[in-house]
């Protein structure tokens, strides 16, 4: 679907485009990964792959996806989704990132030849008057976000808040170096007690049974771990599941999957999900089975796996992802800041809504228990739906 219209002075001028479908976001996979090659600052989590795969298998109450093109080329994409949240009267439309709670960091793809073009998709979104606010989670602190909005702009509220973190660790020294004297020893001693109990393999899923069979298996052990702190894994979805299966498949032939097992006597021990991001290796999923929870399993597991990736010349950094937990931190020597930009119109909706957002749900996220009932409380309803 056309905006029909064109931004920018004459001679110089893009053209915006909405995106309303996956049918239509199927068709520009040439040209989303021509711009996504272009762009610098390209993640995984803004690739076509991802975001397609995920509005396959989850809910949003309309895409609202909005790419600036010159001719066949796309020069800026802006990958948001629409939800509703309330009921008549009292509803409001909230703009967000398309998968902004299964990504580590959110961002808009912008051609660097034609930086001006994200301005346009700017322009054009706040010219329309469907919105009532925009929730941009996981920003990136240097994001294309950041420089996205106009100052001055009196018909709206912003509030820039920092949301989270992302610690990574450089790859480029070994770990047996970089990590402090007593975690290093504790692993070492932890993986030799673990091959005094027999055979120890460790695997990376090459073809589509083994990436289904670790998958099962990663499935059954994150469940068990959670039931065993009365709390509901998301492998529990089978929307979930069947989207994180599509999504490895089609990063296995393109070489961007990399999903691993540690196994003893071909029982699994800890099963690992990570994705090769240009010379970056995002963690995003791993869990261990909780009779070998006494060895540390994880961590003989993220030894096993730098250790690989150094060795084949995968990648350069080790991104865990977003979230400050202990046991990513032991590892990590910095983390990238991720940002939160609220953004509301100035009307009678938008601005109880923005203190809402912006002032009264982050002193709840300050009490991490107050969060993790409120998680569950929504999953344990999503499930009585099912």
């Amino acid at each position: 679907m056309s905006d029909d219209r064109q931004f920018g002075p004459s001679g110089d001028r893009c053209q915006v485009e909405r995106v309303l479908s996956v049918e239509h976001l199927e068709s520009l996979a040439d040209a989303w990964n021509a711009l996504a090659q272009r762009d610098p600052q390209a993640r995984i989590f803004q690739s076509h792959t991802w975001l397609c795969t995920w509005l396959r298998y989850h809910h949003c109450d309309r895409m609202e996806i909005l790419v600036a093109r010159r001719g066949d080329r796309l020069t800026a994409v802006l990958p948001l989704c629409a939800h509703t949240r309330g009921f008549g009267p009292l509803s409001l439309r909230v703009l967000r990132f398309a998968a902004d709670n299964d990504s580590d960091y959110c961002d808009a793809l912008s051609d660097p030849e034609y930086p001006q073009d994200l301005g346009a998709l700017w322009t054009a979104l706040r010219e329309r008057a469907d919105w009532h606010t925009l929730d941009l989670r996981y920003v990136p602190e240097r994001g294309y976000t950041t420089r996205l909005l106009p100052a001055g702009d009196a018909g709206i509220l912003v509030d820039r808040q920092r949301h989270d973190i992302a610690p990574y660790m450089d790859l480029s020294k070994d770990w047996r170096e970089t990590l402090p004297k007593r975690q290093r020893d504790s692993i070492l001693r932890r993986t030799r007690r673990l091959r005094e109990r027999g055979a120890v393999s460790f695997e990376v899923a090459t073809h589509p049974e083994s990436v289904g069979e670790m998958l099962a298996q990663m499935a059954k052990i994150h469940v068990a771990r959670w039931q065993a702190r009365g709390q509901t894994s998301m492998f529990c979805f089978e929307e979930y599941r069947a989207w994180l299966q599509a999504l490895c498949l089609r990063l296995l032939p393109t070489q961007q999957l990399y999903l691993c097992r540690l196994a003893l006597d071909d029982d699994p021990v800890s099963i690992g999900l990570y994705f090769l991001d240009g010379r970056r290796l995002p963690g995003y999923i791993s869990t261990f089975a909780a009779n070998y929870a006494d060895l540390g399993p994880g961590h003989i597991l993220e030894t096993m796996v730098i250790d690989d990736v150094r060795a084949r010349g995968l990648a350069e950094i080790d991104d865990f992802g977003r979230g400050g937990e202990e046991y990513k931190l032991r590892w990590a020597q910095e983390a990238n800041v991720l940002d939160r930009f609220l953004i509301a119109r100035k009307t009678a909706a938008g601005v109880p809504a923005f203190w809402w957002t912006a002032r009264i749900q982050p002193l709840l996220w300050r009490y991490h228990h107050l969060g993790t009932l409120a998680r569950e409380a929504r999953r344990r309803v999503a499930l009585r739906r099912l």
